[in-house]
C-alpha cells in the first residue's frame, strides 16, 4: 500500500458507503486488550486518499464496507486484528491531518500507539480535560469516552460530570469542555483562529521570537473561558517588556520558562511567602530555584529554618516590633495601606523609600508627615484640597481679606 511514512505503520484503510452511495474513508486503529482491558478501535476521517499516499501510487482501501441499519456489512477485503463489532463501536478522534501534523515527533516506522500518546499530549494542550485523573492516577476522562465510544455513543454530559476535571473547574470551563465534545470541528476552528490572533498581536508588540508552547498555553487559557481578551493583551505587553508590573499567569509562566506547573507554583509559593513576610519585591533578592531546590530536598528545614529566619529578618527590619508576636510585614500593612490612603488619596508605592519611611515608625504625626511630603511631591488633589484648607484656615478665604476677615484684621477703606 502507497500510504506516506507520517502515518502509523498498521494503519488501516476503510471505505463506508452509505445508502445513497456517497463514500467515506477513515484510517482505523486498535489499542489491544494487551494495553487496555476493554481494547480500543479508534479511527480519522480521511477526506481525500490522495492525501495521504506516496509518490509510488494510489492508496487502496484494505476493506469496503456498507453501512446499514444495524452497522456494516463488509463488501471487500478484511479487518486485520479487530472485528466488525469493534468497527461500529470505533472511537472518532478527528481528521487524518492531525496524525500527520504530530509526525515530526515520533520515530518513522512507528505504530499507532506511538502516535496516539503524542497525539493526547498534544490535544492536552487545548482539551486539558483529556489528561483528567482521579485520587487514584487514572485517567477518569478516557475511561467515561472510551467506555461509551465501546458502547457505540458518545459520553453523557452526567458521564462527563463524574470526572475530576469538570469537579474543580469553573461553569464556563465545564460549557467548554461540552462543546468540543459534542462538537469538536468547530471548537477547533475557533482555537486555530483565536490562535493566529493571538500570534498576530505579539508580533505587532514587537515580539520577534514566538514560543510554540507559550502560545499554546495563552490560546488554551482563552479558549476555556479563564482569560478575557484584555488578560491576552497584558500577558502579550508584559512578553514584550518584562520590566512591566503584572504577574503572568502560572500556566504562561510555566510555558515560557519551560517547567512543569507543579514548579511554578510552589516557586511562586516560595515567593509569595518571602513577599508577605518581608515585604513587596523582597523576594527578588534571592534565588528562587536554589529555594526550592532547598525546600524539595527537605521541606521540614525550609519550615523549621528558613521561615523563622525570615520573621527574625522583618523583627530586625521593624525594630518597632522586636520581642512581640507580629513577625510580618503582611499583617501590619493593611492598616497602615488604609492609613496612607486617608492622607494621599491614593494606594501607595509600597517599593519606595517614602514608604519605608512610613512604615518604619510608630509616631503617626510622622506618619502623616511623611505621606504628606510624598503626597505634595505627585501633587495629588488630597494634598491640593488639604493645602487649600491649612491656607483658609490660616489666611481665611479668597475675598475675606478685603472686606476685613482673615488672620490679620485688615479693613477695606
Amino acid at each position: 500500500m502507497a500510504l506516506l511514512n507520517t502515518l502509523p505503520t498498521d494503519t488501516q484503510i476503510v471505505e463506508e458507503i452509505d445508502a445513497n452511495g456517497n463514500k467515506a474513508y477513515y484510517a482505523v486503529y486498535s489499542l489491544s486488550r494487551d494495553l487496555i482491558s476493554e481494547g480500543l478501535t479508534y479511527r480519522y476521517k480521511v477526506d481525500d486518499l490522495k492525501t495521504i499516499s506516496d509518490t509510488t501510487g494510489v492508496v487502496k482501501p484494505d476493506v469496503v464496507v456498507n453501512l446499514t441499519e444495524d452497522g456494516i456489512e463488509i463488501v471487500s477485503g478484511s479487518f486485520e486484528g479487530i472485528t466488525e463489532e469493534d468497527y461500529n463501536n470505533s472511537f472518532y478522534f478527528g481528521n487524518v491531518t492531525q496524525l500527520s501534523a504530530i509526525s515530526g515527533n515520533v520515530e518513522v516506522g512507528a505504530e499507532s500507539y506511538d502516535f496516539l500518546i503524542e497525539a493526547l499530549e498534544q490535544e492536552s494542550k487545548y482539551k486539558p480535560y483529556l489528561m483528567s485523573t482521579d485520587a487514584k492516577g487514572r485517567y477518569d476522562y478516557l475511561a467515561v469516552v472510551i467506555e461509551a465510544a465501546l458502547e457505540g455513543r458518545t459520553a453523557r454530559e452526567s458521564e462527563l460530570a463524574q470526572t475530576t476535571w469538570w469537579k474543580t473547574h469553573t461553569a464556563t470551563e465545564r460549557q467548554e469542555m461540552l462543546f468540543a465534545h459534542q462538537d469538536p470541528a468547530t471548537f477547533s476552528q475557533r482555537g486555530i483562529k483565536k490562535r493566529e490572533d493571538i500570534i498576530s498581536r505579539m508580533m505587532d508588540s514587537g515580539i520577534t521570537e514566538l514560543d510554540r508552547k507559550v502560545i499554546d498555553a495563552i490560546t488554551q487559557k482563552y479558549q476555556y473561558g479563564t482569560f478575557t481578551d484584555d488578560d491576552i493583551t497584558k500577558t502579550i505587553q508584559k512578553l514584550a517588556n518584562p520590566l512591566i508590573r503584572y504577574t503572568l499567569d502560572p500556566e504562561v509562566k510555566a510555558a515560557l520558562e519551560g517547567k512543569t506547573l507543579e514548579t511554578i507554583e510552589l516557586t511562586r509559593q516560595i515567593e509569595n511567602t518571602i513577599d508577605y513576610i518581608l515585604g513587596p519585591g523582597v523576594a527578588d533578592n534571592y534565588n528562587l530555584d536554589q529555594l526550592l531546590a532547598n525546600y524539595q530536598d527537605n521541606p521540614t528545614a525550609y519550615t523549621r529554618e528558613f521561615l523563622p529566619k525570615l520573621q527574625d529578618q522583618f523583627q530586625a527590619k521593624f525594630t518597632q516590633y522586636a520581642g512581640t508576636n507580629i513577625k510580618a510585614y503582611e499583617e501590619i500593612a493593611p492598616d497602615l495601606r488604609t492609613e496612607w490612603k486617608s492622607i494621599t488619596g491614593a494606594e501607595p508605592d509600597e517599593r519606595s523609600a517614602q514608604w519605608n519611611q512610613f512604615i518604619a515608625t510608630n509616631d503617626v504625626a510622622e506618619r502623616k508627615d511623611i505621606a504628606f511630603a510624598a503626597a505634595a511631591e505627585s501633587g495629588s488633589q488630597t494634598y491640593r484640597d488639604q493645602f487649600k484648607s491649612d491656607m483658609e484656615r490660616v489666611f481665611g478665604k479668597a475675598g475675606a481679606r478685603s472686606t476685613g476677615g482673615g488672620r490679620f484684621g485688615l479693613w477695606a477703606y
